[in-house]
Order: structure tokens, then C-alpha cells, then sequence
């Protein structure tokens, strides 16, 4: 798989497909490009799309900042005892990353799409490098109001169980989260996510990637940044569309709603039992709105 020299590290990604439209697929927090399982990148591909897939910074052939921050446990336990700290980089740096990407893969403006922290990430794209991006697609992700719900009990506490020691009890752990993650509507297809998941592990270990990117998105006066946030969504000007799951058990709907309403004239999709991840069962709904919003502002070229 390629990997492009970009904001002074590497990102990995791949590409599939020849399409007029180039869409940028960003995972979420501690995940590897691997999440947008291939089925679902040619769903997309169809509609005369060149879809890219990413390994965010930290994770999967990305660089990983094991030198920079190689202990992040023990920001962890500042965190717990609600101290501010600072992560080894920032949100927007991220999204500095994407524009430099895009630059690489792209002949032009990108769409953007992505999950949880990749939306978030997109959100900063749009913000701080309106000339590279499109349209955004905003899955499962949020604005980061420090006020707004929590994840459930459940996913709480599956968040403070111990960590696993082994390679096997690792891939397990990673199954049970996404499973947990999955809600109870859609079926969850145990063996393909299994396979996913080894995969991911036998490219790299991002135990402590994973660890720093939630550091990040904790990181600092949240409050404050989330006004700052608040503002410069009000100014956006691109097709947006915006996709949660009504039952996500992670970053819960409230979260999606009001990304909808901070960022003018995004359009809303609210997928009824889906929670935190990207069930096949969905990938129809979550397609549609992704292209409503890539036809807007770019038409097919077929």
C-alpha cells in the first residue's frame, strides 16, 4: 500500500477505483483505514468515485509518535484525576495532514467522510482548508460540546476493563468492543469482524496510537474549545451531510443533532438502531446521504 510523505510524517492509505469524485474515508479514534471494510468503499466506487481509504496518523502505516509520547499512560491518569494536559498534537494537525494528503491523491477539491474522530477531523479540514475539500460527510462524530451526553453505562464500562496482555485476548477485546458498538438492531457479522481486526493487528499494534488519540480529543480547556469550534462552523459554505445512528451507545444522537444544527444547511440523516459503527445493514442509507451531498457539489461525470 502506498504511503505519502505529508506534514513532515507518512500517511498510509489506498485507493480503489477510477472515478471522477474523490472521496477521502477518515476512521475513527484508534482505528486503521481497515474499518471501511472493502464492500462498502465499492458501493461507492459505482458511483464514479475514486475512493481513499486512510490510516490516520498514529496508526496502521502511518507514523506513529511512540518517540514523542511513549508513555501515554501516564497522561491517561492525569486525565482521571481532572488535571488540563497537553497531547503530543492536536486535531488540527490531523486535519493538516488530510488537506496535505488530498494534494497527493487528488487533482482537486476532495469529499470528505468521515467516522467519529474522522468526522471531527473533516470538520477542521472544511474550517482550515476550505480550498481542498468539497463536501463532508460527518458519520457517527460530533462537534465536541463538553456538555453534551456520555457514552452508556455499558460502554463505559467496557472502557475501564483491564487491558489485555495477550495477542489473542488484544483481537478478542477489539471484537467484543466493536460488537458492543454494533447495538442490537443491525446483525453483527462476528467471523468478518474477527478477520478485520486480526488484520489490523498483524499490520501493526496501535495500542498506544489509540491511547494518544483519545488523549487528544481530551486534551487542553475542551470548553473553550468548543466555542471557538462553534463559531467557525457557523461559517462553513459546503454540502454537508450529517449520519448518526439513533441508538449510539458511544457518542449518542444528541451528538449528530447538533452537528446538524451548527453547521449551516447541513442535512441530517438519523438511522433508526444504529449505534456506534458501520453495520452492512446500513451501508444503503449511509451511502445515499454521503452521495446526495457528493452530487450537490460535484456532479457524476458517467
Amino acid at each position: 500500500m502506498p504511503v505519502a510523505a505529508v506534514n513532515g510524517i507518512k500517511i498510509g492509505y489506498e485507493s480503489f477505483g477510477t472515478g471522477s469524485r474523490t472521496l477521502i474515508l477518515l476512521p475513527g479514534a484508534s482505528c486503521q483505514m481497515l474499518e471501511w471494510l472493502e464492500p462498502f468503499c465499492e458501493m461507492l466506487v459505482r458511483q464514479d468515485c475514486t475512493v481513499v481509504r486512510v490510516d490516520n496518523r498514529d496508526v496502521g502505516l502511518s507514523t506513529h509518535f511512540d518517540d514523542v509520547c511513549p508513555n501515554p499512560e501516564e497522561l491517561i491518569e492525569k486525565a482521571r484525576s481532572g488535571n488540563i494536559y497537553e497531547s503530543p498534537y492536536s486535531i488540527k494537525d490531523m486535519a493538516k495532514d488530510t488537506a496535505e494528503l488530498i494534494k497527493v491523491v487528488s487533482n482537486g477539491p476532495a469529499h470528505i467522510v468521515g467516522r467519529s474522530m474522522g468526522g471531527m477531523i473533516g470538520q477542521r479540514v472544511a474550517i482550515h482548508y476550505p480550498e481542498t475539500i468539497a463536501s463532508l460527510s460527518s458519520v457517527a462524530s460530533s462537534v465536541g460540546n463538553p456538555n453534551a451526553p456520555g457514552p452508556s453505562p455499558e460502554a463505559i464500562e467496557f472502557f475501564q476493563l483491564p487491558a489485555p496482555t495477550t495477542y489473542e485476548e488484544r483481537i478478542k477485546r477489539n471484537v467484543d468492543g466493536d460488537r458492543l458498538f454494533n447495538g442490537t438492531h443491525f446483525e453483527f457479522d462476528e467471523e468478518a469482524d474477527y478477520k478485520k481486526r486480526a488484520e489490523m493487528r498483524a499490520r501493526s499494534d496501535d495500542s498506544k496510537g489509540g491511547m494518544r488519540h483519545g488523549l487528544m480529543l481530551g486534551a487542553g480547556d475542551r470548553a473553550k474549545r468548543f466555542e471557538h469550534h462553534k463559531a467557525d462552523l457557523a461559517k462553513l459554505d459546503l454540502p454537508v451531510a450529517v449520519i448518526h445512528g439513533s441508538a449510539d451507545n458511544l457518542l449518542p444522537v444528541r451528538h449528530g443533532i447538533e452537528t446538524a444544527e451548527l453547521i449551516p444547511n447541513a442535512r441530517l440523516t438519523v438511522i433508526e438502531g444504529m449505534a456506534h459503527e458501520l453495520p452492512a445493514g446500513a451501508w444503503t442509507r449511509i451511502t445515499e446521504a454521503i452521495l446526495n451531498v457528493v452530487d450537490e457539489a460535484q456532479p457524476r461525470a458517467l
